[in-house]
């Protein structure tokens, strides 16, 4: 069975998976690890819990709700089009382990980034282009997962509504304090964050999760999702995200912009017990823009 999933922000965020029944994924090698770069067999099994207890997490002062949703939801906005003003090189981390945790397979490799959403009816689905960078290569498993970058962009107004959000508290991460949000999909509302494709047929899927929003300036500093239940139909057992956001800055223009840093998501697939981690890194972020002149000439005299 081949399948690709596909995150939607309304339609937001794309992820597209392959299950291990379909083809192999990747072949064992050498992958490159330098710097922040990770190799396949580096990442561990480590998915987000987001109903467990943080310890950290204190209830004191209480969160006023309503006015961290505003701030964050006017901060989503700035963000779904500072998404598509940059350009990134992405370096991406695959491994498949078996039940014992032993690997499999993996891969990685090194690539130009572009990410742009796509308006369709009914709402905007996240497309990602990559470009192997010279030395590196494209690999079946690089274009499984398309747009979680983008998925924090459920607190965007007219998104906000398809979920049950409540204030958690604050919590202590990475030497700053931050509001935690709880989020969890409605009943009673269309699922538009994520989509997996099986057999070109779209199976949406309901998320839960917490989201880290600065104190300071009510950015989504940090966001972590699991899906509310198995999809069974499609053979998925388990789905996992970690987003880490942060401001980069653009001397040349004295612009900082809000943008993901750091992704990782976890798959796995009943039909075979593996489980599948890909880890994708942003780097050496170049803003661009699209400009047009139009010059109007006299007109020549006869």
């Amino acid at each position: 069975m081949l399948c690709r999933w596909i995150a939607v922000l309304a339609i937001v965020s794309s992820v597209w998976l392959s299950g291990a029944q379909g083809r192999q994924l990747g072949q064992a090698g050498a992958p490159a690890n330098t710097g922040e770069k990770l190799s396949g067999p580096d990442l561990e099994w480590a998915p987000p819990n987001v109903d467990a207890h943080l310890k950290s997490l204190s209830a004191t002062p209480p969160c006023d709700l309503s006015d961290v949703l505003q701030h964050a939801a006017a901060n989503s906005l700035v963000l779904a089009s500072n998404l598509e003003k940059f350009t990134a090189q992405e370096h991406i981390a695959y491994v498949m382990r078996d039940r014992h945790g032993l690997v499999k397979e993996f891969d990685s490799g090194s690539f130009d980034y572009v990410y742009s959403m796509e308006r369709q009816k009914g709402g905007a689905a996240s497309r990602e282009y990559r470009t192997p960078v010279k030395g590196s290569h494209a690999f079946p498993a690089s274009g499984l997962d398309v747009g979680e970058v983008a998925i924090a962009l459920i607190f965007r107004p007219d998104l906000q509504t398809d979920y049950e959000m409540k204030c958690e508290g604050m919590d202590e991460r990475n030497g700053q304090l931050d509001w935690v949000v709880h989020f969890q999909q409605r009943n009673d509302r269309p699922s538009r964050t994520v989509k997996f494709w099986v057999d070109n047929r779209a199976q949406p899927a309901k998320l839960k999760g917490r989201a880290w929003v600065s104190k300071d300036n009510f950015q989504v500093v940090h966001l972590e999702a699991n899906l509310m239940g198995d999809l069974w139909e499609i053979g998925l057992q388990e789905f996992a995200v970690s987003i880490d956001y942060k401001f980069v800055q653009n001397p040349s223009e004295n612009l900082r912009l809000w943008l993901p840093h750091h992704v990782v998501t976890y798959t796995t697939w009943n039909f075979d017990a593996r489980r599948m981690i890909l880890a994708h890194n942003f780097a050496d972020f170049q803003l661009f823009r699209v400009e047009t002149k139009e010059k109007v000439q006299e007109p020549k005299e006869h």
